[in-house]
């Protein structure tokens, strides 16, 4: 496997476990940026970026991140929380009444840091 882009030393790891993914799982094309601290400390890309495989990953492939918000979403009520600002246990209503129409008046911010809410 042609792996492009750099490791900063002692984030060699990375670069195994990337190419482990082409290696064993089968990742046809696919890009990986790390940072530390505000640094890059990984910058890795390798294969296809077409369907039919002859167009290699380049640097300034575009790709498709899919639920990447859901995590940095859940910080903000957690802080909250943890600032004694917010109840896990609360109805979302308490906070947000409009949200209760629908039937969704039960739901908990429990519920939906935990993306367990059922909701589309």
């Amino acid at each position: 496997m042609d792996v492009r882009g750099t490791v900063a030393p002692g984030f060699e790891a990375v670069r195994d476990a990337f190419v482990r993914n082409f290696e064993q799982r089968g990742e046809r094309g696919a890009a990986v940026a790390v940072y530390r601290h505000g640094r890059k400390v990984v910058d890795l890309w390798a294969g296809t970026r077409d369907v039919d495989g002859t167009e290699p990953w380049a640097v300034d492939t575009t790709q498709v991140v899919r639920s990447a918000g859901k995590g940095v979403a859940a910080a903000v009520p957690l802080l909250l929380h943890q600032r004694g600002q917010v109840d896990l246990d609360a109805p979302v209503g308490t906070y947000w009444p409009e949200f209760k129409a629908n039937g969704k008046e039960r739901v908990l911010v429990r519920h939906l840091v935990a993306h367990r809410a059922g909701l589309a």
